[in-house]
């Protein structure tokens, strides 16, 4: 198939959260100057996810100031169509929706995200909150200026950030989490134990290795049973047990799907000409191991935006994406930030380095060279800086610790690296 040779005069982006908005951005940055048509269904402007469990449900951040594009989507010379892709019809070159519409598009870009899973009553009907979108960051942010006992289901990063919001309230919190610690899937046993001991002493009650029997409805919250027969009552009740990503819509395409929609390293999905998936809702191709994977971070979407614009606009100079692994979370005012691949087998070393503030941080070890696989720092920004210069370079753990322990010890940044 020859490779075109001019960029598509209308592009369609499906999904106007921060993988869509980007590319609509770069696009725009980059030159193109073709129809662009955003198929979102949620009202207003594009805006970030990440403050819905943290700045925003504490209620010091508004809605304006979530706003991903300046000026909104009129900044970009967008056309939002507000409604949900029912169906994609690769052969036509059509996305169809839910209204009955059918759009016809050059080339194609999937960014729809993920959806929440929730929590299930013994009346087979959902219960209790997700952070998934700004709607339901406001009905819990309702919920908690009048509840008295939060419970987080799952172990993640929405259920500890909750957590750690709802006790800055001032409220009674308990955490549910079926694996051993918290974060564990993400950062591991050694990470998530000192995450949890912080819930622990800020005076969260955090029940590891405790699986739930069955939720009932009591009034507007819910009385909860342990598989131990131990009775838990909510009065506000928030499940981060993970998200599926969106993806229904579809089957039957054509697009190839697997835990996500499959793309390989320049983002262009399996089974069609002509289209695109990043971010949450893409299962890509990692060219450091050689493996897909999906990955459910803000700076994940973003760089591949800059990718799949780049792509579409210079099909002659295609690029691939390499990913640089960054991620953070804020709890009880510490922020907590990630760089690297932190595998949960990995070897870790969390360590307390000397200088004229003692400085926590964790290093990961992979493999049989000592590599170091990724660092996480807590409420330490400038370690995080330096580690993430450091990282492309594939240092050793050695070397990566002296760097940090220099940089503790109040050497200047701009001799790392």
């Amino acid at each position: 198939m020859p490779v075109p040779t001019a960029p598509p005069a209308r592009i369609v982006i499906v999904g106007g959260s921060v993988a869509g908005a980007r590319t609509a951005q770069a696009l725009r940055s980059d030159g193109f100057s073709g129809e662009l048509i955003v198929i979102e269904p949620e009202a207003g402007e594009a805006y970030d996810r990440p403050p819905l469990s943290k700045e925003y449900l504490t209620g010091s951040w508004s809605r304006t100031q979530l706003n991903l594009i300046p000026g909104g989507w009129a900044a970009v010379d967008a056309t939002v169509i507000r409604a949900c892709a029912s169906g994609l019809d690769v052969q036509e070159h059509q996305v169809r929706l839910s209204d009955g519409q059918a759009i016809r598009y050059d080339a194609l870009v999937i960014a729809t995200g993920l959806s929440p899973r929730r929590l299930v009553a013994d009346d087979g009907e959902s219960i209790g909150h997700v952070i998934g979108t700004a709607s339901d960051a406001d009905a819990v942010r309702e919920q908690l200026r009048e509840g008295r006992h939060v419970v987080a289901v799952g172990g993640g990063f929405i259920a500890t950030e909750t957590a750690s919001v709802a006790r800055e309230l001032g409220l009674t919190v308990t955490i549910i989490d079926r694996r051993s610690t918290l974060l564990e899937r993400s950062l591991g046993t050694v990470v998530g134990a000192h995450i949890a001991a912080t819930h622990r002493e800020h005076g969260v009650d955090v029940r590891t290795d405790a699986r739930i029997g069955s939720i009932r409805r009591d009034g507007s919250g819910a009385l909860i049973t342990l598989e131990n027969g131990e009775q838990i009552q909510a009065d506000v009740l928030v499940a981060g047990i993970g998200s599926e990503p969106n993806t229904a819509w579809l089957h039957g395409s054509g697009i190839r799907i697997d835990a996500g929609v499959i793309t390989d390293a320049r983002c262009r999905a399996f089974g069609a000409a002509g289209v695109y998936a990043l971010g949450d809702v893409a299962h890509f191709y990692d060219v450091h191991s050689a493996k897909p994977r999906r990955v459910g971070h803000w700076t994940n979407a973003a760089d591949q935006a800059s990718v799949v614009a780049h792509n579409l606009l210079h099909p002659e100079n295609p690029v691939g994406y390499r990913e640089a692994p960054y991620f953070w979370s804020d709890q009880f005012g510490e922020k907590i930030q990630v760089a690297g691949h932190p595998d949960p087998d990995a070897h870790v070393d969390l360590l307390t380095l000397d200088g004229p503030a003692p400085r926590r941080v964790a290093i990961y070890t992979h493999g049989d060279d000592d590599g170091c696989g990724a660092v996480v720092t807590f409420g330490w920004p400038r370690g995080m800086v330096a580690a993430r210069r450091l990282m492309p370079l594939e240092p050793t753990t050695a070397e990566m610790l002296v760097e940090l322990e220099k940089l503790a010890a109040g050497a200047r940044l701009a001799s790392v690296g």
